[in-house]
């Protein structure tokens, strides 16, 4: 009976070790493999930096009259011999838009071999903008791209020295639309224009070559400019004459003293 009340021991069963056993194996398996995984990709990622076939070859670049063929290279931190995977092509890419010459940018790679294609589409100055004394390049968007010299004054000059903005940039942008566009409307009634004069507040003077002035504020419209051919043709006004055309309905010529009538 005594035997009875002694401490029995407890022994783990088989089963129970196996599992054990078998978990700690594939604890040790999937760490393993693992491991090797991340070996694999480092060696991958070392034998693609080093090798020889990702290494640019030929670098070309298309479309660039006034940005330089270094001046690109370095802008997109790219040359011959750097590595064609490892080469950020989006920052590249955005470092060479922000040039005041570059409106669009096309970059293309290829692998086999490893070269790179680059075209750019520069902006087209289409005039000269003197504001505040500083001559500046506009774009065929009528866009002031970048700041010039003055022997590099190009097209239609347009003078805007007294010009005071309202401090938002989109008005004057918004402006040189409106002149542009109106330039393109006289020009197509085969007027020639000798410059523009853009006063504070966006007044415009369109001073044409015979030394009639055609003063416009905001849009030039097609009938605006039907009545100033109109006034032209029927009483040929001496050089000198100003001819508003702020108004819709009506013009109004006057000579430089500032004597005027209605038409």
């Amino acid at each position: 009976m005594v035997n009875d009340y002694k401490k029995r021991v407890k022994t783990p069963s088989k089963k129970k070790t196996l599992s054990q056993i078998n978990l700690a194996l594939r604890v040790f398996i999937w760490l393993s493999l693992g491991i090797s995984g991340v070996l694999i990709t480092f060696c991958a990622a070392a034998y693609i930096i080093n090798s020889q076939i990702f290494l640019i070859r030929e670098i070309e670049i298309k479309g660039n009259a006034n940005v330089e063929k270094d001046e690109v290279l370095t802008l997109l931190d790219v040359d011959e011999g750097s590595n064609i995977l490892s080469w950020d092509v989006k920052v590249a890419r955005n470092r060479l838009q922000k040039h005041p010459w570059v409106k669009n940018i096309i970059v293309s790679r290829s692998f086999a071999p490893a070269s790179l294609s680059v075209t750019i589409e520069e902006h087209k100055p289409t005039a000269t903008l003197i504001l505040k004394d500083k001559p500046y390049l506009i774009s065929e968007d009528a866009q002031v791209f970048i700041s010039a010299r003055e022997e590099d004054a190009f097209g239609l000059i347009i003078q805007a020295s007294k010009f005071e903005s309202s401090g938002a940039e989109e008005e004057l942008h918004e402006i040189l639309k409106d002149s542009m566009r109106a330039v393109s409307m006289v020009e197509a009634k085969g007027l020639k224009i000798r410059d523009l004069i853009i006063e504070s507040g966006g007044l415009v003077h369109i001073r044409l070559q015979g030394g009639i002035t055609l003063v416009i504020f905001g849009e030039m419209t097609p009938k605006k400019i039907d009545m100033a051919m109109k006034t032209i043709k029927e009483i040929n006004p001496p050089a000198g004459t100003i001819m508003d055309l702020t108004s819709e309905d009506k013009i109004v010529l006057r000579n430089r003293g500032g004597h005027g009538s209605e038409g």
